[in-house]
């Protein structure tokens, strides 16, 4: 089969329940599948669909491939073990190995990891852009530079404050808390429309809500003329003459074994700051560089939460709707973050009976986190038959922020009315009154004895105004390799310290308008 992009009527992605006609998969097609298009695009996560978006909109032909599936909005709920084997790889069951293990999410869907995430929208901080001018030779990374590609991103995504009202009690006592204190919090903004506040953002959105690509940037990808076709794994990248001319791989169908090939006259990598590198290396792609796989950086986090008195309603509300930015020069971030109550009763280290008695108290309990601007650099590796080795070691500088950062939140907590705090250290788990808060600093709780987390996955594939000092240049190309480009989050130059889907939106519509400028050139 031969397919070739057409174009087709507009898509309504937010109300849509059929699968568009935009959207192909296995049971759609017979045989193997031979694709031609001008630009294929590997991934539909935060970079992927917005590259591509880009480029269709720019008169290019652009196909996606999507390993995972296209689930509607009447398919997600709050079941986390259904949603976690739909939406996730491995079912979320994926962590990275270190002096503590830090597992981790990454979605395996159409919209990718914008599909669980919380919908923070933050720009780069400007501190951040100056040093990837000054020290990565990325002039276009500028503040200036980057506005428009911003702006576009926030109006696309609906990048807006939670309607009032509807920040639930997590968020109420956190806010309390933190203006008990005196401490200064800054207003969330999310990818949302009028949040109903279910907190099942880690499940997908059963409101249709949250604005994951899925129903943002793919409706402009799909209004465009582009076709995307779900559950194909790319597995090698085609080269003729030393240029990227396509991608292979296989069709997952259950029915039988079928294989797709993609030609193009560009490729672009969007798989993840985890998947990218991984298919690179498992290509022989960037040997030389010295940089595929390497400065790893996560923003690692650990769980905080606290019982109170009153009902919070852990299960009404946003995820997350302020951030305590009253130590954000040293690197600190307090934040209050709302989860299903599956994931609660990872809170407590008792289990049978006094787990479920600890967990009659759900509707008392406020759950937050703490992230740290992080001073490690992990590395990816593709083992012997294409094993991933994932590694990352906290440090003992950003433990002592975690630390410092736990007793700052459970002085929070107990500021808005909280009778006991819960940690993530294994040897002081509950802080049962405000003058315990002190133990931390006595017996400061290693790496070893800490239970740490991460969504956000960065570097690994750097982008670098010298060939010598990353994986891509400006333009978002390969060094080594003409026509192969990457737009996720792997090409970030360094961490960022926010969440950072708003970062990679605003690099990859960058590297697609000048993919596109040079297409249309030739």
């Amino acid at each position: 089969m031969n397919e070739r992009v057409q174009g087709h009527g507009p898509v309504d992605f937010i109300a849509e329940e059929q699968k568009p006609a935009a959207i192909i998969t296995p049971a759609d097609t017979r045989g193997d599948l031979f694709i031609t298009a001008d630009v294929v695009v590997v991934g539909s996560g935060a970079g992927g669909a917005t590259v591509a978006a880009t480029l269709a909109e720019a008169g290019l032909r652009v196909v996606v491939l999507e390993e995972g599936d296209w689930f509607p909005t009447r398919e997600y709920s709050a079941s986390v073990p259904s949603m976690l084997s739909k939406l996730m790889r491995a079912g979320g069951a994926t962590a990275m190995m270190g002096r503590s293990p830090v597992p981790y999410l990454e979605g395996k869907c159409v919209g990718g990891t914008t599909v669980v995430n919380g919908g923070m929208c933050w720009r780069t901080p400007e501190r951040v852009l100056h040093e990837w001018v000054s020290e990565r030779g990325l002039p276009e990374l500028s503040p200036r530079g980057l506005e428009r590609h911003f702006e576009e991103v926030e109006t696309t995504i609906h990048a807006r404050y939670q309607d009032e009202g509807s920040q639930g009690g997590v968020n109420d006592a956190f806010k309390r808390g933190a203006d008990a204190l005196g401490w200064k919090l800054s207003r969330n903004k999310r990818n949302q429309k009028h949040c109903v506040g279910s907190n099942d953002c880690v499940t997908g959105c059963p409101s249709g809500a949250k604005q994951s690509t899925q129903y943002s940037w793919l409706p402009r990808f799909f209004n465009a003329g582009g076709l995307l076709y779900t559950r194909c794994r790319v597995k090698q990248i085609v080269t003729e003459r030393g240029r990227a001319t396509g991608v292979r791989g296989v069709l997952a169908d259950p029915w039988q074994p079928r294989r797709f090939t993609v030609n193009a006259r560009a490729v672009v990598l969007a798989c993840g700051a985890i998947q990218t590198p991984l298919l690179l290396q498992r290509n022989k792609i960037g040997r030389e560089c010295g940089h595929v796989g390497r400065h790893f950086t996560i923003h690692p986090n650990i769980k905080m939460s606290a019982r109170f008195s009153s009902p919070v309603e852990n299960l009404q509300g946003t995820h997350q709707a302020w951030q305590c930015i009253e130590f954000r020069d040293e690197g600190i971030l307090l934040a209050p973050g709302a989860i299903p109550l599956a994931f609660m009763s990872a809170i407590f280290p008792e289990f049978g009976p006094r787990l479920a008695e600890r967990m009659r108290d759900a509707r008392y309990i406020a759950t937050g986190g703490i992230l740290v601007d992080d001073h490690s650099e992990g590395r990816i590796r593709a083992l012997p038959f294409g094993v991933p080795w994932i590694q990352y070691d906290v440090t003992d500088a950003d433990q002592a922020k975690f630390v410092r950062a736990a007793a700052l939140m459970a002085e929070l907590y107990f500021a808005a009315g909280a009778e006991e705090v819960y940690t993530p250290f294994h040897h002081l788990p509950v802080i049962a009154t405000p003058d315990d808060i002190k133990r931390l600093y006595q017996r400061p709780p290693r790496v070893e004895d800490t239970e740490y987390f991460t969504a956000h996955l960065m570097g690994t594939c750097r982008m670098h105004g010298h060939a010598r000092g990353g994986v891509v240049g400006p333009d978002g190309q390969a060094w080594d390799l003409p026509g192969l480009y990457l737009a996720d989050a792997s090409v970030l130059p360094g961490t960022i310290g926010v969440n950072p889907q708003v970062t990679i939106m605003a690099i990859a519509r960058l590297v697609a308008e000048k993919l596109a400028d040079r297409l249309r050139r030739v």
